[in-house]
């Protein structure tokens, strides 16, 4: 898992350091894969697994809040510290902000059906998260009532039904709203949070079948990697070559269920892979895991937009430092901001 991860902040990191380059540098883009979407499967898998363990002994509010205290732990100081930074810097630097776009950062609401504004751009991702930790604990609980604190079938249900949700609102949008460049795609479909659900519980079936179908979830695991990694690139090249227009129905619609489902197709072969021989490569992979959250919130807003591109310096310049300082401050904040809260939420609450 640590591989994935690093794997997809790897990617993200790519594609963030050629926005300090100039346009003609732009065409990488077309040989980058979805970081973001592999970091959504993991995390429903991953999410979905602690979440199924917490729920089996017994579904109730104290639960959820349990669930919940532990999520935002982990993710929202070093989130709003971020924020808190981004603040600050634009104040020194005299950087025009909106208060609007500032509120709807904060409480995640900037792209719940549309992608607004440019504040904090990159935040679009961890709100889909932050959504999702809200909406699974409260769906089981109404799901609770129905079918006797039954969670394998509560689960599926749940599931299954968030999946179809966020199918049929991407197919609303394809009958009814015109997207007519890539940009619009992007804010409509690819960065709103009701049309990517189903892509972190995709992971949470992933999860389910791991917890409920271990033997099935591992049987055809070489099979199933080769059948992902195909789909995967063969959606990748077809993009690529726009063979799949972005305004078409399997762009707008099916695209976001595919490739997630190809990347859970890879979970179970990547699962049991076994650390690298190189001491070397491995810590470089486990590390970067660690500080891949820090790196995200760091890296783009902070690094490539406020700290680099107003500098007068050659653009291979900007490019190294991009990389440079990313990992530094990543670290830092990893050391600071992470662990400590980390440390505070499993002191306080692993009871």
């Amino acid at each position: 898992m640590d591989l994935l991860r690093f794997i997809a902040i790897f990617t993200v990191l790519i594609s963030h350091s050629i926005t300090v380059l100039p346009e003609k540098f732009y065409f990488v883009h077309h040989f980058i894969f979805d970081g973001v979407l592999i970091f959504f499967v993991l995390s429903g898998f991953l999410i979905g697994r602690i979440f199924i363990k917490q729920f089996e002994r017994q579904i109730n509010i104290a639960e959820i809040f349990k669930f919940w205290k532990r999520r935002w732990l982990r993710t929202l100081p070093a989130y709003f510290f971020t924020i808190l930074l981004i603040i600050l810097l634009s104040f020194f630097l005299e950087l025009r902000l909106d208060k609007k776009e500032i509120i709807k950062t904060i409480f995640f609401i900037q792209n719940l059906t549309y992608r607004q504004g440019g504040f904090f751009s990159e935040s679009w991702s961890l709100s889909i998260e932050e959504w999702f930790y809200l909406l699974l604990p409260l769906s089981v609980v109404i799901f609770s009532f129905l079918f006797r604190k039954n969670i394998k079938l509560i689960m599926i249900l749940v599931t299954f039904l968030i999946i179809l949700g966020s199918v049929y609102f991407r197919y609303f949008i394809f009958l009814y709203r015109t997207i007519s460049s890539v940009n619009e795609w992007d804010y409509n479909l690819r960065c709103a949070v009701i049309a990517r659900l189903d892509s972190l519980m995709i992971g949470v079936l992933g999860a389910w079948f791991y917890h409920y179908k271990s033997q099935l979830f591992f049987k055809y695991k070489n099979l199933e990697f080769v059948l992902g990694l195909t789909i995967f690139f063969i959606n990748k090249i077809l993009i690529s070559l726009e063979v799949w227009p972005f305004n078409g129905f399997y762009m707008k619609v099916l695209y976001f269920s595919v490739l997630p489902c190809s990347v859970l197709l890879m979970l179970p072969f990547v699962y049991c892979l076994r650390p690298f021989e190189n001491k070397l490569i491995n810590n470089i992979v486990i590390k970067g895991s660690l500080i891949s959250y820090s790196l995200y919130l760091l890296n783009f807003t902070i690094i490539s937009t406020i700290l680099l591109k107003p500098l007068p310096i050659n653009y291979w310049y900007k490019f190294i430092l991009f990389w440079f300082l990313s990992y530094f401050f990543a670290v830092l904040m990893y050391k600071y901001i992470e662990i400590p809260f980390m440390k505070l939420r499993d002191k306080k609450i692993i009871k």
